[in-house]
Parts: structure tokens; sequence; C-alpha cells
């Protein structure tokens, strides 16, 4: 570039791919006027520029859809505005089903799209041939779905247009620069080190695509991604195709096709990937394709032969193998890094950056200039992962799978099989021996469910009746009717303590959480605006000391929000004892009856009320007993330190014998949640939804003092309610819903599920969702009685019956039995 690199800058982007190109951009657009990207050797030349360059506008959720919606929007404009060609054209997508599995994923998929705005549709087989020439669909069934406004674009032009829109509002941009430290004091970020010198700075933006990693252990941070072989092949022109047609996905064939000169582009997500850059990246890596590996592609090529039989003498002019990275759970990473201020992370795009550029980089621009971004991200949120995720040896396994996870069937609850038993439970023979099959979070093994003699504790997994529902059910209903245990060891676990944890927690948190030792308080933590951050029980264990329990998945994240929002005055320290503590659960009619053979405590409702918390003895151990539940039932959860877990299981089984009490997994701990009306963090509530909204203003008192999002709840109380959750409970008992389905009234669809599961005791699926009254008058009972409700499920519409309350138990009287 001939400039000389700069002492300072405000913000410092590294990597020059489409996501710092996109970042730059849309930061320069929102008025940030010192900025500098720093790319380690030319614009696009690490893996964007390979990229096929497709945006498929449907994700697994409408904030990942949103993201590529935005991109569609963009990229359509950006050659006008830049004079930089993008290769844009809308050229609609073409999904094929080889399974009846798979049709009904794409008609749940139709259904989501529907309320999220998408266009897609099913159409005939004689409708898809005319659209794409030369296809042949003999051995696909009926069920063919269209997407008329996906698109595509050339990405390394692309790249080159939003690097000239960056330069053109002031973004300078340094080729040939690779950055070889982060600089940090206090926790905060003071700029970086090149080859050329330092440049202080305030924020760094971290979009080093496969080099991600390494750049994020320059500042401590952990950014799990690793590269693995991606692959296309691109064929000489064929007689008779077209120059453009519509991109066909073949999920069941691992393989994606598009137009590309008059020939095929083809290539694909294997199930079983290969590793790439174990021993780090070549330093002279640029624009580098890798040794072809034509076995490793066979299943694509197959897959072509059958959709494209003009394949079998058609001459392939090259085969593209590149490394991209791929993350431990398929999904990006974004956002402010957790314990460094003004570290923003934008990478681990596992085959989706071409399409979510645009979205990211609009995304990091907002947090960094509002401080948060416009529509809640938690799925791709840096802060889901934990310092232990980069280790390499788990990683080299996991991307294996990670490839082929985007064209799986997407079946509810699936499990990964790699980088399996990380983390265990103090318990985890035991479940072993009981039958258990485990499901995975967070590194964590959990019982899901557990199999009877003689069933092997496998997942077998289907959209309308899974192996384990006859399993589930009588787990569900042993804690209804009887007496059940779980262990929860995972959930996520801290003490905060010092002379002003009260008044630091009462800053934090929206419910009152003083009082006397042994209060149990449930509270949410909001954001300024009153959106959820965090969903907890507080307990006060000793005058200056705090037990608090949050979700099993967010350790990272609710540790980084504790120590950044503790005022700066307080004398408090946050301390994580996730995995220092268990937790052993003990629920039903007839808990108290177990536990009473065990302890000496007065187990009474006169002596230990609901929402308390005692230190008692319970065989050897001395846990923390919060009279508290999650599934909505008399009992107990149990909290001592990991090395007394085993004997305070064992002998709690041993005084529930009598009584036939059972292990239950985590499958029956959501569904009696749901019918019982228990919201979940992530699912149901997000920083995008309101205590109010929730129906949870019970955790929330105005009254107390200042606390953070104080006036903005108290503003939104004094005006109509135009959003709210409701319970919907399916007329139809064979539905199964599982989130994202739409939700309708009188016709028209309001809101959709965030996360549903079956109603045992009601026989029947039961979800909750989010409705919107466009009218923006008061959404109340009224409205509600007034409709008619319908809920989308695999292309059918099922009535539902909708309620504020929940349906089982709605005064929640069960748990103070």
């Amino acid at each position: 570039m001939g400039m000389k690199l700069p002492l300072h800058a405000q913000v410092v982007i590294i990597g020059g791919g489409i996501v710092g190109c996109s970042t730059a951009y849309h930061l320069a657009k929102a008025g940030w006027k010192d900025v500098i990207l720093l790319e380690r050797k030319s614009i696009a030349s690490g893996t964007t520029w390979a990229a096929a360059g497709l945006l498929a506008q449907l994700r697994q959720n409408r904030q990942m859809s949103n993201l590529v919606k935005y991109a569609t929007e963009l990229y359509s404009t950006l050659e006008e505005e830049t004079g930089m060609p993008t290769g844009y054209a809308m050229t609609g997508a073409i999904s094929v089903c080889q399974t009846e599995d798979r049709v009904k994923e794409y008609l749940r998929g139709a259904a989501r799209a529907r309320a999220f705005g998408i266009d897609m549709h099913m159409i005939s087989k004689r409708e898809a041939l005319d659209m794409v020439p030369g296809m042949n669909l003999d051995s696909c069934l009926d069920e063919v779905f269209y997407l008329p406004n996906d698109a595509q674009v050339n990405p390394e032009d692309t790249a080159q247009a939003l690097a000239k829109g960056a330069r053109m509002n002031g973004v300078r941009i340094f080729e040939d620069t690779p950055v070889t430290d982060i600089l940090t004091k206090n926790g905060e970020i003071t700029g970086v080190s090149t080859e050329e010198g330092d440049i202080v700075c305030q924020y760094v933006v971290n979009c080093a695509g496969m080099w991600g990693r390494q750049i994020g252990k320059m500042a401590k941070v952990s950014l799990p991604l690793h590269a693995a072989e991606h692959m296309h092949a691109v064929t000489k022109p064929i007689e008779g195709y077209k120059e453009i047609f519509p991109c066909v996905r073949d999920f069941d064939g691992y393989t994606y096709f598009k137009a590309e000169h008059g020939g095929l582009l083809f290539g694909g997500f294997e199930p079983v990937a290969k590793a790439w850059g174990q021993k780090g990246i070549p330093k002279d890596f640029k624009f580098t394709a890798l040794q072809e590996d034509w076995d490793q592609f066979s299943p694509f090529l197959e897959c072509a032969l059958d959709r494209f039989p003009a394949m079998e003498t058609a001459e392939i002019r090259h085969l593209e193998v590149v490394p991209e990275s791929f993350t431990p759970d398929n999904a990006f990473m974004v956002g402010e890094a957790p314990h460094i201020k003004n570290l923003f992370i934008g990478c681990g795009m596992n085959s989706v950056g071409i399409a979510s550029s645009a979205g990211v980089g609009r995304a990091i621009s907002q947090w960094m200039t509002d401080g948060k971004p416009a529509e809640e991200l938690w799925p791709v949120d840096v802060r889901r992962f934990y310092s232990w995720q980069q280790n390499s040896s788990y990683l080299e396994e996991r991307v294996t799978e990670s490839v082929g996870i985007l064209y799986e069937q997407h079946f509810p609850y699936r499990q990964r099989s790699t980088a399996r038993n990380v983390i265990h439970s103090p318990l985890h023979n035991r479940l072993v021996e009981a039958g258990a099959a485990f499901s995975m979070v967070a590194g964590w093994e959990r019982a899901d469910w557990f199999a009877p003699a003689g069933i092997e504790p496998k997942h077998e997994y289907d959209w309308d009746a899974p192996n384990w529902l006859p399993f589930q059910k009588e787990e569900h209903l042993a804690i209804r009717d009887n007496v059940g245990v779980y262990d929860m060891c995972a959930m996520s676990k801290f003490i905060i303590q010092g002379k002003d944890a009260e008044s630091a927690l009462q800053y934090i948190c929206t419910n009152d959480i003083s009082g006397p030792v042994g209060k149990v308080t449930y509270t949410p933590v909001v954001n300024e605006l009153g959106g959820f951050e965090m969903d907890i029980t507080v307990t006060r264990i000793d005058e200056n000391e705090y037990f608090i329990v949050s979700t099993a998945n967010t350790t990272t994240r609710d540790i980084d929000y504790f120590r950044r929002n503790i005022p700066s005055y307080a004398n408090a320290t946050v301390t994580d004892v996730t995995h220092g503590w268990g937790m052993l659960a003990v629920m039903g009619p007839n808990a108290r009856k177990v536990l009473e053979k065990i302890t000496s405590e007065d187990l009474s409702n006169e002596a230990f009320p609901f929402a308390t918390a005692k230190f008692m003895d319970v065989g050897y151990a001395r846990p923390l007993a919060l009279r508290m539940s999650y599934v909505g039932e008399l009992g107990w959860e149990l909290y001592a330190p990991t090395n007394f877990m085993l004997n305070m299981y064992d002998r709690i089984m041993e005084a529930g014998k009598e009584f036939g009490i059972r292990n239950v997994g985590m499958q029956a701990v959501n569904s009696l949640r749901s019918e019982t009306g228990y919201r979940h963090w992530e699912n149901d509530l997000t920083p995008d939804d309101t205590p109010y909204e929730a129906g949870m203003g019970f955790g929330v008192k105005l009254t107390k003092g200042d606390f953070i999002g104080r006036s903005a709840l108290m503003i939104q109380k004094a005006r109509p309610l135009t959003k709210r959750m409701v319970q919907l409970v399916l007329g139809d008992p064979k539905s199964k819903i599982y989130g994202n389905e739409p939700v309708y009234r009188n016709g028209e669809i309001v809101g959709e599920i965030t996360s549903g599961s079956y109603a045992f005791k009601l026989g029947a699926a039961t979800g909750f969702a989010y409705v919107y009254r466009e009218d923006k008058e008061q959404l109340d009972l009224a409205w509600v009685n007034d409709g008619s409700w319908e809920v989308e499920v695999q292309g059918k519409m099922v009535p539902a019956s909708v309620s504020f309350a929940a349906p089982y138990d709605p005064k929640n009287e069960r748990v103070r039995m």
C-alpha cells in the first residue's frame, strides 16, 4: 500500500477476509473515524477467495436467518455504491429430499421460514426440473422445496468491494502486516504489536478466520476453532446448461450444486471430515490450495453423477481443496471477549462466512457503538465457550464431525459423537450402571434418560417418536406422582462475598435479595433496556456471602457479567465454584419422606418452608439444601462439595427403595418444567425479552432502590404491554413441538414457539411463545380468549389452547405441599 503504519488508532481490525472487511465497512458507516485493518498477506487470501459464495437465508433460528437476509440486502446494492463488482445474483435455491425424515425437516423448516419472513414453499419435481437443466430427481421423493430469494456472490470480489467501501469512508488498510501480539493492561485493550512496530489503540477486533485461535491466545482468550479440509469441484461448460440457475441442495447426498460459467460447481459437507493444520498454518499461506483427495471427495462425486447424469462425460476443470475453520458446535463466534474489555471477535465461521459476513460486521459495529447488538445473538456469542475448549486434541477430534453438521439430519436433541466424556459428574459411573443415555452440555456428560434392563441406552432420533419417549414418560410421572432424583452438577454456581456483597447484588438483580441468612430468592438479571441477562437463584448463606445458581452452559458469560457489573466501589468478589460443588435434586410428593429417613432436620412446611435453605445432614454429607424446584413439585436441591456427592446419592437411593425412587434424566426435567410453566434462559428468556413480557414480573421489585434496567422496566410497566409470553397446549396428542414453530391467531402469525416438550400429565405437547399485538394495544386475557389459536407443525395446522398460566398446577401449589 505504501502507507506508513500509524502509531495510534481507535480500532484495529485483524484479518482482511470478508468478515474483517465487512466489520471495517460497517464501523466506518456507523461514524467511527480512526479505524485500521491489518491483513497478514492480502485481502481475501485466507479462506474467503475459495468459498462457493452461497447466500442461504434460512437458518436454525430467527437471529441467524436475519443476518443472511441482511446480506442479500447489502450485497445487492454494494456494486452500485462502490463501483466494484460483487457477482450478486438472486438465483433462488432448490432443496431435494431422498428420505421421509428430510421431508419432515423441510416441512418444519418451511414453517420456520414463514415465521421469519422468508419465502420457502413446496414445488413439484416438474417445476424443479424446468428450472435446472440436466437435473435428475429419480432417486428423490416428490417433495421439493424452493427458496426463491436465496442468492449468491463472488466472495473475493465482494470482500474487495467491502474493503473499497470501508476506504471510501476513511478506513486505512495495511496488507502484508501480520499481528504478532495483542497488548492489554488491567484487563483492557491497549494496542497491538506488528513486525513493523506497535500500534496504540482502544479496540481490537479479531476477524482472523482460521488464525483466530492463535490471535486469541495472545490475549489469553479461548477461541475454539480448528481447520478442516473443505472441497468443491468445477467442471468445464456442459452443453445445454444455463449460466445461472437455482442452487440445488441435496442434504441427504451431502452435496450442493451451483451454475458456474456454463458448467457446474459442486461440493459439500461430508459426515467424517479431515482435520487440517494440527501443526500450525504455514507462514506463507496465501490463496493456498491443498493436495487433491479424490477418495475424500467421492461422496460428492457419487451424488453429482446421480443428480446430473451429464457428469459421466463432463470434464472436471479442477478440484479445489482449501482449509476452513469450524467450531465445536458449528456456530460462529461474535461479540466482546470475556474478561478483556474492548476485544471483539468475529471468526470461526463454519463455512457460512460469506452468507453471514454482512450481518456479523454490522452486529460487531452495533455492539461496539451501542454496547449490545440490535438483536440478541446468544447462539453465536463467544462467551458460550470455556477456556478448556481451546484444547487442540478436543478440537481436532470434533472438527471431523463439525463439518457434516450443516447437512446432517437436524433432529431435535441430536448429540455429538466425537470429543465426548470431557467432564464427568462424581455420579457418572452410578448413572452408567443405572442405564443412562447421556447428552452433553458445556463438556459435561448428563444423564438424558434411563433405559430399562435389556434396552441399549442409545439415542434413536425421530421427529415424531424418538426411542426414549416411553422411558421419559415413566421418569416424568415418577416425579409427578412419587419421587425421583436427578444430577445437576453441571449447573453454573458462584459465590459472591465481601462486606458490600448485598449492595452489589441489589444493584445487579431486579428482585430484593436482602433478608435473613437462609433466604432463597429467584431473580432476573437484566440489561439497561430491561432484557434478561441471567435467570438465577440467590441464596444468602452468611451475612456477607451469597450462593448463586445459574444455567448449565452460561458459566463464562455469567462470571464475565458479574465482574463487569459489580460496582467499582464495592468490596465484593465473585468466585466460580461450578466444579467444586455438585447438585442432586430429590423431587416429588414423596421427597420429604425419603429425606426424612436420612436426616435429623425437621422438613415440615413450618420448619423448612419453600424458598429457604439450610446446611443439613444427609447421610454423611452436609449439603446446602434449597427448598426450590424447577420441575413444579415438592423437593430439595442438595448442593455439596463434589467429593461428598457419591455417598449422598447412594444413601438417598437406599432410603428411596421402599418408595420406588427413580433416576430421572434431562429429557424428563425439560418436560416437567414445560408442563408447569418454568422458563429456560436461552430459549424462553433472552436479552430481547423483559420480565414483564415473560410473565415474571414477580421477580422485579421497583421499590427497592436503583438497579440495572430499573428505569426501562418502570417505563414499560406504565405502558400497554404489546408482547407477552403465553403457554400453548396442542389439541392433537400426536404432534410434537421443539421450537420456532409459527403460532397463528385467527389465521395470522403472531409469534413462534420458543421451547416445547411433551406434557405427559396432559397427554399433549406444550410450548411457550411470545405473541405480539400489531395494533400496540394491551395484550390481555380478553385478546387471548378472543382468538382462535393454531400452531403449524410439520405441514399441518394444529389447534391449540392458550393461556398466560401454566396448564398444570397454574397456581404453583405443589411445590409448597
